[in-house]
């Protein structure tokens, strides 16, 4: 069965293509996010004193029933956007 190779670069183009500016930053800002985050040649990132830090806040917050829960991926989103928009003011 022939496999069609799929050029990611040209569908991304076409997705973002007649996005606004504030919704093209949106976009840039997750895939800067993604590509820092999880494309690392190691998991280094793992082992510094922040994340290590952060990590400890999280299980702690868990522990006490601290965290919010989302139904879905557009909930946490806008979560996310409302605390960017408020550390932002």
């Amino acid at each position: 069965m022939p496999t069609t190779a799929i050029d990611y670069r040209e569908q991304l183009l076409k997705v973002i293509n007649g996005l606004s500016p504030q919704e093209l930053e949106k976009i840039y800002q997750v895939v800067v996010f993604f590509k820092e985050e999880f494309i690392a040649p190691d998991e280094a990132r793992y082992y510094t004193p922040g994340w290590l830090q952060a990590e400890k806040e999280a299980t702690e917050a868990y522990a006490r029933g601290g965290l919010p829960r989302f139904r879905n991926v557009r909930e946490l989103v806008k979560h996310i956007e409302a605390e960017t928009n408020e550390t932002a003011e």
